[in-house]
């Protein structure tokens, strides 16, 4: 993970958790490491990267898979690094994580990109893009109607979804004003050149 900082006075700042200065930080029966950038108290807290990790040493418990039973190895406690302090956040001017905006700042406010990217995923269309909402109501209709002897649960599942989970879709959908669902033909009814294809 490679996380990268601008500040008002126009510091830039980078860290990359890719190479450990140190290579023993961890003990030898180190496997995987566990990276988590703190979003969640940054007003209080600030940014924080922390690392934990798995060790294969001492592995008593098991899960079965399959018919195999295999050792399980558990997340130990790392260390917490502290990459913007909450005293810094006010001079904050954008975050990356792997090149991507993941904060940034609209005025005096900082904006949280993963949750609205997330969102807008979820929930925006346009006449180039459906979203994940709208397209998970489209394959759950087509499946009801190529299987209409299965029952909407299994069909739900089927897909990854629980039938709550698409009802409650299918509501939301259903609650927006009907010009934020107008289709291309809609908006060229008034041009008599327009036959439907551009």
């Amino acid at each position: 993970m490679k996380i990268e900082v601008l500040y008002k006075n126009h510091q830039y700042e980078e860290f990359d958790s890719s190479t450990f200065v140190s290579q023993d930080i961890f003990p030898k029966g180190n496997i995987l490491t566990n990276w988590i950038l703190h979003l969640d108290q940054i007003e209080t807290q600030g940014i924080i990267l922390t690392a934990h990790w798995y060790d294969t040493n001492g592995c008593s418990d098991t899960t079965v898979i399959g018919e195999t039973a295999i050792p399980i190895t558990r997340r130990n406690i790392g260390y917490a690094m502290l990459l913007v302090s909450a005293d810094e956040l006010a001079q904050l001017v954008w975050l990356k994580k792997d090149g991507e905006k993941i904060l940034w700042r609209e005025g005096d406010d900082l904006i949280n990109g993963e949750r609205f990217f997330a969102m807008e995923q979820l929930c925006y269309s346009d006449i180039g893009v459906i979203s994940i909402n709208k397209r998970a109501l489209s394959i759950f209709d087509y499946l009801k109607n190529a299987h209409p002897d299965k029952d909407d649960e299994n069909i739900a599942t089927s897909m990854g979804y629980t039938l709550p989970a698409l009802e409650r879709i299918r509501d939301q959908e259903l609650a927006q004003a009907d010009d934020a669902l107008l289709t291309i033909e809609d908006e060229y009814d008034d041009d008599p050149d327009f036959d439907g294809f551009l």
